[in-house]
C-alpha cells in the first residue's frame, strides 16, 4: 500500500512510513481523508472565517426586516403630541375660567354687603340689571338686582341662565345678600347628584370647620349665599329610600363668618328652592 501522506510504497503491516515517518493506518482511505482535511488551506478572508452570518433570520429562515428609526420623524411626532396636550390644557383652563366667572363676581360683590347698592355697583366689572332676561329665574327666586350669563340652559323644559348672581337690598337700598346660582350644574338632573343614602350631619358639632364638613358631603354645591352673618351653601342630591323610590333633597349648610358650622337643614326638592 502507499503512504497516505507522501505516496511512498510501504508494507501492509508497517506502522510508520520509512520516507516521511508518518504514522500509518490500516484504513488507508480514512487516513487519506484525515491528512487531506489537515492540509486544506484556510479561507483567504481569515477575519471573517469565524464570524457568524450577520443577516438575522427568523425561525422560518426568512430575513427579518431591518428596523429603521428615523430620529427626525420621532421629533415631529413628539412635537405634535406636545402641541395637542397644550391645546387640551388651554381648553380646560378656559372652560374652568368661564364656569367660575359668576362665582368670582359673587365673591367680589359679597365684600360690599351693607353698602349702598348704587355706590357699590360702580365698582363691579360686570353688568347688573333689575330684571332677569329669563322668566324661569324670576319665577323661582326673589331678588332686587341680578347679573347673569349670556349663555343659557334648559332644565325640565324651562330656560335659565347658566349662572346668575342675585342681589337683595333693604328699604334703603343697602346690599343685604349676594347669592350665586349655578344652574348648569343641574342641567343633566334637576335632582342633583345621586347618593347611596341620606346625608346626616348630626355627628358634627357647631363650630366644626367647613373643610371637615366638605369631606363628608363629597359633592359640589349648587348655590351659595353671602350675608353679614356668614355663608349658606346649598346642595342638591337624591337617594333611594327604603321603598325604592327616589328621594330628592335640598341640603342647606350654614357657616359663620369664620367658616365654622352653625346648622344645616335638609328639605324635599321643590322648584321654590331653586
Amino acid at each position: 500500500m502507499k503512504c497516505p501522506k507522501c505516496g511512498e510504497i510501504v508494507g501492509d503491516h508497517d506502522k510508520f512510513c520509512p520516507r516521511c515517518n508518518a504514522e500509518l493506518f490500516i484504513d488507508t482511505q480514512l487516513a487519506e481523508r484525515l491528512f487531506k482535511k489537515k492540509e486544506d488551506p484556510l479561507p483567504d478572508d481569515k477575519d471573517n472565517f469565524f464570524k457568524p452570518d450577520r443577516k438575522a433570520k427568523d425561525n422560518n429562515g426568512q430575513k427579518k426586516p431591518k428596523l429603521n428609526i428615523d430620529i427626525h420623524n420621532l421629533k415631529l411626532i413628539a412635537i405634535v403630541v406636545l402641541s395637542l396636550l397644550i391645546i387640551v390644557l388651554v381648553i380646560v383652563l378656559v372652560v374652568t375660567s368661564l364656569g367660575s366667572k359668576g362665582e368670582k363676581y359673587a365673591k367680589k360683590a359679597a365684600d360690599y354687603i351693607g353698602a349702598d347698592f348704587e355706590i357699590a355697583s360702580k365698582k363691579f366689572d360686570f353688568k347688573i340689571k333689575q330684571e332677569s332676561g329669563y322668566k324661569g329665574l324670576t319665577a323661582v327666586i326673589d331678588y332686587n338686582y341680578v347679573a347673569e350669563s349670556d349663555s343659557e340652559v334648559r332644565i325640565d323644559g324651562v330656560t335659565y341662565p347658566e349662572w346668575a348672581v342675585i342681589f337683595k337690598t333693604d328699604d334703603e337700598n343697602r346690599i343685604t345678600e349676594v347669592r350665586y346660582c349655578n344652574f348648569k350644574s343641574i342641567k343633566s338632573d334637576i335632582k342633583g347628584v345621586r347618593k347611596e343614602h341620606n346625608i346626616n350631619l348630626d355627628k358634627f358639632n357647631p363650630g366644626t370647620d367647613k373643610s371637615t364638613v366638605d369631606k363628608e358631603l363629597d359633592m359640589d354645591y349648587y348655590s351659595v349665599s353671602y350675608t353679614k352673618d356668614g355663608e349658606a351653601y346649598i346642595y342638591r342630591y337624591w337617594y333611594e329610600n327604603d321603598s325604592g323610590d327616589e328621594q330628592p333633597v335640598v341640603l342647606t349648610v350654614y357657616y359663620d363668618t369664620k367658616g365654622k358650622l352653625k346648622v344645616y337643614t335638609p328639605q324635599m326638592l321643590y322648584h321654590q328652592f331653586m
